[in-house]
């Protein structure tokens, strides 16, 4: 009989050892460019708004999307927003257009009508524990201030409003966020007879999705991080980018991405350390810390996205969970995805090797010696990675 303290698992097989821990956790935080730490908008001031000043030194204030993805005119089905300055015109004619995250240049040259001058940028996303990329594209540029392969951060200027080269249309930045990589900057769906339906796959609501990624984390930057390989069953801490720590640890006793309470499985996220307690605990299972217990904030953002398409929880609930992350505070935890994740020790010496140790309802299980070492050096806010 296995008794067990925590909230879930992931049973994977692989190899143990420390030097392959080590070169998993390496290739896990190495990135061909810095990873996007958030989006904001690429005109204005970043928050939608903002006041410019046209070449005659007219004042005006504000932006707005006037064509929005979806639209349907005379040029087909929309794939992203246009977007103009109030004053109307050409008013917003060379006011600077900045890059909506940190991302790397990968194409920004001029290219035939109706497209002119367009910059794509590609971008790295943390959701979760998962790698994303998504590209930007800014169209219609009265010029270019950045060249491809060169990494660009968030609100860099990369170029101006301008206009089609035919100049049917008046001054305005057409912006696309895309999820198919593969597409070319000179795409049209419309001409390959595509749909709203194929577009929503391949391209994202640009405003939809800036806003849903304003502040996104960035392992790299943390002056402390830990970082949980499930495969290999290793734990490591690093201060100052450097290794501090690296142990042994045991997992939950099912296989597969936590989703659910009491399904028995770890969580694969990034959380933030909330609570820690050390001593006796009550209860059935009290003596299962090991004396030791450090709390994070499962679930995350990406749990609850999950749990919003997959009607587990409501837009509320999945709002209120990706508000206490964002603020490192302990997250709901009375949805149905569970609760209760965290480290702790165990009631006795336990052996893992090379098929790991499965003990825990979901928790990560730390031998007490080690437990013991890490307790008092680790801070509230923390950032925990469990990949």
């Amino acid at each position: 009989m296995r008794i067990s303290v925590g909230a879930a698992a992931v049973v994977l097989t692989g190899l143990t050892g420390a030097a392959h821990a080590r070169s998993s956790f390496d290739r896990w935080l190495r990135n061909p460019y810095p990873v996007a730490s958030g989006f904001s908008f690429p005109v204005g001031d970043g928050e939608g708004g903002g006041a410019y000043t046209d070449p005659a030194g007219h004042r005006y204030e504000g932006w707005y999307v006037a064509t929005h993805m979806g639209d349907e005119y005379a040029l087909g089905i929309h794939t992203g927003e246009d977007w103009n300055g109030r004053g109307g015109g050409d008013t917003d004619f060379g006011q600077p257009v900045m890059a909506v995250a940190t991302g790397k240049v990968v194409v920004a040259r001029r290219f035939p009508n109706p497209w002119g001058f367009v910059v794509m940028i590609e971008h790295i996303v943390l959701d979760g524990h998962e790698k994303r990329r998504v590209r930007s594209q800014y169209a219609h540029l009265s010029r270019i201030d950045v060249r491809e392969g060169q990494v660009v951060h968030a609100r860099d200027t990369i170029g101006a409003v301008g206009k089609d080269p035919a100049g049917a249309y008046p001054a305005h930045l057409h912006l696309e966020i895309r999820s198919d990589l593969g597409l070319g900057p000179t795409y049209w769906p419309s001409d390959e007879g595509r749909d709203g339906a194929w577009i929503r796959k391949h391209y994202l609501d640009p405003s939809a999705f800036i806003r849903a990624h304003r502040q996104l984390p960035d392992p790299t930057a943390e002056a402390q991080v830990v970082l949980v390989d499930q495969a290999r069953y290793r734990m490591q801490v690093r201060v100052g980018g450097r290794v501090k720590r690296e142990w042994e640890i045991g997992l939950g006793q099912e296989a597969g991405q936590k989703r659910r309470e009491g399904d028995l499985r770890t969580p694969k996220g990034i959380y933030f350390v909330v609570d820690k307690q050390k001593g006796s605990f009550g209860g059935d299972y009290g003596e299962y810390f090991g004396g030791y217990w450090i709390k994070v904030n499962y679930p995350g953002p990406a749990d609850a996205a999950w749990g919003r398409e997959n009607g587990v929880v409501d837009d509320a609930t999945a709002a209120a969970i990706d508000a206490a992350w964002s603020e490192r505070k302990l997250t709901p935890q009375n949805t149905p995805l569970g609760s209760g994740i965290g480290f702790h020790g165990w009631a006795s010496e336990w052996k893992g090797g090379r098929g790991g140790a499965h003990l825990s309802f979901g928790c990560v299980v730390l031998h007490n010696r080690d437990i013991a070492t890490w307790f008092d050096e680790v801070a509230p806010g923390t950032m925990v990675v469990i990949f």
